[in-house]
């Protein structure tokens, strides 16, 4: 349990560091919005470049890549959309984005007049989206570089060039360190780039080549430092309150039910008490299912010993009776009529020594068994030469499977007869049954000890005392009780059941 509460609390613990984790992770979701900003920006750039191009007419045809037609469908849609080109976790960051080269080939006369306008646009726009904008022609010459310098082999601006958006991510010149997956500054390493083309007249008339860097964890961390203590201190604080919550509700009132389970493993049944406070229902039920298991066994232990006692007396006799004429027969020289007598003596013993164990056995058994369906109280009676037993109602049906009404009824219909009875009555009224002889029934200063196991008034007839043991062990097992009244001329038993 105390490796449950450790795990529970370190797990708390290891939140702010799962959030470090996940916005570690989350560097790739600002690279995804520098992104998403730089195609929106790079869409408006477009956008004006198509349009300068476009006022300024002449008589010049227009050059560049003539789109097929499922681009020329795709850039003159009414909207488009783009899905996200770039994943940190996939995407190999590539070398830092070479200059341009010197090339032969020369701006045509219309991209030489808009480049100054489109110079001015981005140095006004750059101060507010820090972003950095090379605007090519159909050719990947920078319009606005003092001599002719080509893009054309770099590769996003390659696809730029065929109708296509390209987009890399690649270190930043200044990046004297290749950062780890786990470094919060990795963001701060790399660029985000994206080559737009720029389309006029179902043709490439050149691309906007735009680049950032992606904002950093350290800024975010700058930003919500006092959120992240909060967090961090509200952290600590749930763990330290349920690290106590689970100690107080669960973990000492477990232990305590260990306890108690290894002093009911001792033996020491007398010793256990209920806890102050069980903190859960489902902990106070196993409380109570122990306390209720020390009590079973307690009493279990008490009736054992008290049936090896009497067990032990009662065997006695029959055991030195048995040795004693056993002696005699063994000496020899005795009359005929005295050593039959000697030998019935060991049989009458015997079989005394017989029914004792065979009663003894069905108490076991009977504590063993579960309880039944209840049956017809006329399916239970049993048949006893020279008694005759009267029902007061002949459809009863007694919370009682039939066996079990069937054990409890023969013992007390013996027990009448042999104390002298010829009718018994049984009289049930729904939750106790009454069941009357007309024999001899008991005397007072008996009835408190007619339940006891092996007390009986005919010891010198065969009786064992276990009949009634026998019924009250069955009736056990429905909660029902036996009791032993005083009659009017006979003896007077109620079997009294719980309320269904």
């Amino acid at each position: 349990m105390a490796l449950v509460v450790l795990v529970l609390c370190a797990s708390l613990l290891a939140v702010p560091v799962l959030a470090m984790l996940a916005l570690q992770i989350g560097t790739n979701w600002f690279v995804r919005e520098t992104e998403s900003s730089l195609l929106k920006q790079a869409a408006i750039y477009a956008a004006a470049y198509a349009g300068a191009f476009e006022a300024e007419g002449g008589d010049y045809p227009i050059p560049g890549y003539y789109l097929p037609p499922d681009k020329r469908v795709f850039w003159s849609a009414r909207t488009r959309t783009f899905q996200s080109f770039l994943n940190l976790r996939s995407n190999e960051i590539e070398p830092v984005r070479p200059d341009g080269v010197a090339s032969e080939a020369r701006l045509g006369p219309r991209h030489e007049a808009i480049a100054g306008a489109l110079g001015a646009l981005e140095e006004r726009a750059g101060r507010t989206t820090l972003s950095s904008v090379v605007f090519l022609d159909f050719q990947g010459l920078d319009l606005l570089a003092s001599t002719p310098t080509s893009f054309a082999g770099v590769p996003e601006v390659e696809k730029a060039l065929r109708g296509e958006v390209g987009a890399a991510l690649r270190w930043r010149s200044d990046a004297d360190a290749r950062w780890s997956f786990l470094s919060l500054s990795r963001g701060a390493g790399f660029r985000v780039l994206v080559a737009y083309p720029v389309i006029s007249a179902n043709r490439v008339i050149g691309a906007i080549y735009i680049s950032r860097t992606p904002p950093q964890l350290e800024s975010y961390f700058s930003e919500e430092g006092l959120a992240f203590l909060a967090l961090v201190g509200v952290t600590l604080l749930g763990a330290l309150v349920m690290g106590t919550f689970l100690v107080r509700v669960l973990l000492r009132p477990l232990q305590a039910l260990r306890d108690q389970s290894r002093l009911v493993a001792k033996g020491a049944h007398d010793d256990l008490a209920p806890l102050d406070h069980y903190g859960m229902r489902e902990i106070a039920e196993l409380g109570e299912a122990v306390m209720t298991m020390a009590a079973s066994l307690s009493q279990r232990g008490k009736e054992i010993g008290i049936y090896t006692n009497h067990v032990t007396h009662e065997l006695k006799s029959p055991v030195t009776t048995i040795v004693g004429a056993a002696e005699l027969l063994e000496e020899g020289g005795l009359a005929e009529d005295v050593r039959q007598k000697l030998i019935a003596t060991i049989k009458g013993q015997g079989e005394r020594m017989g029914k004792l164990l065979d009663q003894l056995r069905e108490i076991t058994r009977s504590r063993q068994y579960l309880p039944g369906k209840p049956g017809l109280l006329r399916d239970m009676l049993p048949e006893i030469p020279g008694l005759e037993i009267v029902l007061s109602e002949g459809e009863a049906v007694l919370p009682l499977s039939v066996t079990h009404g069937q054990t409890i009824l023969a013992h007390l219909a013996q027990n009448a007869r042999h104390h002298g009875a010829d009718r018994m009555t049984l009289d049930w009224n729904g939750t106790v049954l009454r069941v009357a002889d007309n024999g001899v029934g008991f005397a007072e200063v008996d009835l408190a000890r007619l339940g006891e196991p092996f007390f009986t008034t005919r010891r010198d007839m065969g009786g064992t005392g276990l009949g009634l043991a026998i019924v009250m062990a069955v009736l056990d097992l429905y909660g029902a009780r036996l009791m032993p009244l005083r009659g009017q001329g006979g003896a007077v038993f109620e079997i009294a059941f719980p309320p269904s």
